[in-house]
């Protein structure tokens, strides 16, 4: 199983100017219209950006939406984020309990949310600001793919640049699951020539093992200026993940609120490698597998975000972003549950 994944779109929201938040909105039903969406989950969408983009507003007085759409087995739909560094939430709990209110509105952004999308959680750390997440789907044919979709991520260019020199897939098998995200370096559309190379290989030789593909890229990517690129694979029956890296592409995996860094080898993937080697790590149920570009530092650990651990996978990815994002890089973040 392959899929496709577009950038996230980056929407800032600042009280100075209320109009944003009708652009979030707006910018929120394209993309609904593109995916197909009927008349009511656009109105679902909308809702939910409208309602957030407005808390953010109002609670914490700048912040960012932001949007994904995905596509999964017959699936598809937008992961909405929202994120600020505001004052935080003392009560989460009572947050989602209509006409409660800290700011004098009426209180029913949050209860009305949560009753438009099964998928919707809310981090927040008193005085460290606040991230939500509600996933709106295409069709109401389907079940939701809360479960089986277990995955989020952050995919950005750099500011001033339409073409994201980051890139990321992954393929599915019965017993099996395979990551790769890709960085090309520099930015702007040669950078993305040379990811995007990365995941053509990729897709090309699904079935074989990281070491092979990084071999197959390595041949491919000569015709670009290079990429730094890993690649994990998790084998589900024997509890294995086996990672191999070429440059700074930075793998963890997460487990009980600990994280463990994988091994990757220094080189470009198209220009010069030393060697490529494999690692084995043991994989555990009720783990992440957290892959991102040096477009977010590698300075954090989940002992600043007590509880993060355990939330969704686009709620660890947002928040990733929101705290340890470069400001003059690509960033990508990838979070998948499995």
């Amino acid at each position: 199983m392959e899929v496709a994944h577009p950038l996230t779109v980056v929407l800032p929201i600042d009280a100075a100017d209320p109009s944003r938040i009708g652009h979030a909105r707006r910018q929120a039903l394209i993309m609904g219209r593109t995916l197909d969406f009927n008349e009511l989950k656009q109105g679902q969408l909308a809702i939910i950006v409208t309602e957030a983009a407005g808390n953010i507003a109002a609670h914490a007085s700048e912040g960012q939406i932001l949007l994904t759409p995905w596509r999964y087995n017959d699936c598809c739909g937008i992961d909405i984020v929202a994120i600020d560094k505001g004052k935080g939430i003392a009560n989460i709990g009572r947050a989602f309990e209509d006409g409660f209110s800290t700011s004098g509105t009426p209180g029913q952004g949050l209860g009305a949310m949560a009753r438009l999308t099964p998928t919707l959680q809310l981090y927040s750390v008193a005085g460290h600001g606040t991230a939500l997440f509600a996933r709106i789907q295409q069709s109401t044919s389907t079940p939701e793919p809360a479960d089986s979709y277990a995955l989020g991520s952050v995919c950005v260019p750099i500011v001033g640049e339409t073409a994201c020199g980051d890139a990321w897939s992954f393929h599915t098998a019965p017993g099996r699951s395979i990551y790769i995200l890709a960085d090309g370096l520099g930015h702007g559309p040669y950078a993305a020539e040379a990811s995007q190379e990365a995941i053509r290989i990729f897709h090309e030789y699904p079935h074989k093992s990281p070491t092979q593909i990084l071999t197959a890229g390595h041949a491919a990517l000569a015709k670009t200026r290079g990429a730094a690129v890993s690649i994990a694979e998790i084998d589900h029956e024997k509890g294995v993940l086996n990672f191999a890296g070429v440059g700074n592409v930075s793998g963890s995996i997460l487990h009980a609120g600990k994280t463990r860094t994988m091994v990757t080898m220094n080189g470009t993937l198209g220009h010069a490698i030393r060697t490529l080697q494999q690692f084995s790590y043991p994989w555990e149920k009720n783990s992440s597998l957290i892959m991102h570009s040096d477009g977010i530092t590698t300075r954090w650990s989940f002992d600043q975000y007590p509880g993060l651990a355990a939330r969704h996978p686009a709620l660890i990815a947002a928040v990733l972003y929101r705290e340890a994002a470069r400001k003059h890089d690509d960033v990508t973040v990838l979070v998948a549950s499995i």
